[in-house]
């Protein structure tokens, strides 16, 4: 039977044991002078110097205000390309919507059901390249953001490509529904 007495007695025992090693070691840690010092050095000890006053922003008359990072006909570019890959996908919806409601209720490994799949995979490419242009426009809106460049342009742009995205996600989101997805 262990008792409270005869586990202390052990414990007891093993720091008996565990004390003259520690001793040992730290008389091992003399400074043979390899190790930095820890005392205070110079720096820690002076008072800080006052940082310089900033430069004042120069006064230049006539200065322009900071010029917008894409112009009219870039934005119009990128503009195009969203609504080419939309063309696209509106093309392609009336097939993709047929397949499905040929799809809709078939087994997994029907050739229905397979030819519907490849349909919606077409349909999601041309929503990737319109998103692409998305991401365009939303790189283009932080580069204004950060220079305090004029955005008001790129805003508008990806107004129009978020509300052709959101036409197709509403197009996908309803042909997988047709599908029994």
């Amino acid at each position: 039977m262990v008792t409270g007495l005869g586990v202390f007695m052990r414990v007891r025992r093993q720091i008996h044991v565990l004390f003259p090693l520690t001793a040992a070691l730290c008389a091992c840690a003399g400074d043979d002078g390899r190790y930095p010092s820890l005392a205070m050095r110079s720096f820690e000890t002076e008072t800080p110097r006052p940082a310089p006053p900033p430069a004042p922003a120069p006064d230049i008359p006539g200065e322009e205000p900071t010029q917008p990072l894409a112009d009219a006909a870039m934005l119009s570019a990128l503009v195009a390309r969203a609504a080419t890959a939309n063309t696209s996908f509106t093309g392609q919806e009336p097939a993709a919507g047929r397949l499905a409601r040929a799809a809709a209720g078939q087994p997994i490994e029907s050739e229905p059901r397979a030819a519907a799949l490849v349909a919606m995979a077409d349909l999601a490419a041309q929503r990737g390249a319109t998103s692409a242009v998305l991401a365009d426009l939303d790189q283009l809106a932080v580069e204004a953001s950060i220079s305090f460049a004029p955005g008001e342009g790129i805003d508008a742009a990806r107004a129009e490509v978020l509300a052709l995205i959101a036409r197709q996600d509403a197009t996908i989101a309803r042909l997988w529904e047709t599908m029994g997805q």
